[in-house]
């Protein structure tokens, strides 16, 4: 979520986290990976989450061509989509892909980015317990979405198999 063209306390939290991993491998003396800010533009927003992302990237010191836009996309499949295509633009043989979120929507998106044949892996920064519960929640019931055609075909294997049990009991 942005307000104007500044992030929410949630998805600052989120950058952070990215921020950290990269400071951290600067630190190590390797090269600091490209970051992808990736979200679209809703209805009631004046900017993308991308660009407002990226602001905020630019204004903590990262260079400008280490941040990089995918500006498309309201899911969070579309983010890893679109992001994976900005990702082959470079050419790169088996490039190795972290992303960032919040720590309890990471093994959602990594069931997305594997149902789209991705070999992504997701760090998650820290949420409020007030917020998680809540969070946790949705993302179960995401999960359960993810996967509906086996959860249906399981219900109604164990529904026929309650029915015949009841049936000749």
């Amino acid at each position: 979520r942005v307000y104007g063209d500044r992030v929410s306390p949630l998805l600052a939290s989120r950058i952070d986290r990215a921020l950290d991993f990269y400071r951290a491998q600067e630190k190590k003396g390797r090269k600091p990976p490209r970051l992808i800010m990736s979200g679209g533009q809703g209805p009631d927003e004046e900017v993308s989450e991308a660009y407002a992302m990226k602001k905020y990237c630019l204004e903590r010191g990262l260079a400008e061509e280490d941040v990089l836009m995918e500006d498309r996309s309201t899911s969070t499949y579309e983010n890893l989509k679109f992001s994976s295509q900005i990702i082959e633009s470079y050419g790169l043989k088996n490039p190795q892909v972290l992303f960032s979120t919040s720590n309890y929507h990471v093994f959602r998106a990594a069931l997305l980015a594997k149902s789209l044949g991705l070999d992504y892996h997701g760090i998650g920064s820290r949420t409020r317990l007030y917020f998680s519960i809540s969070a946790f929640i949705r993302e179960y019931i995401g999960i359960l979405y993810i996967n509906r055609r086996k959860n249906l075909v399981a219900a109604t294997v164990f529904a026929l198999l309650q029915f015949l049990i009841s049936y000749y009991k």
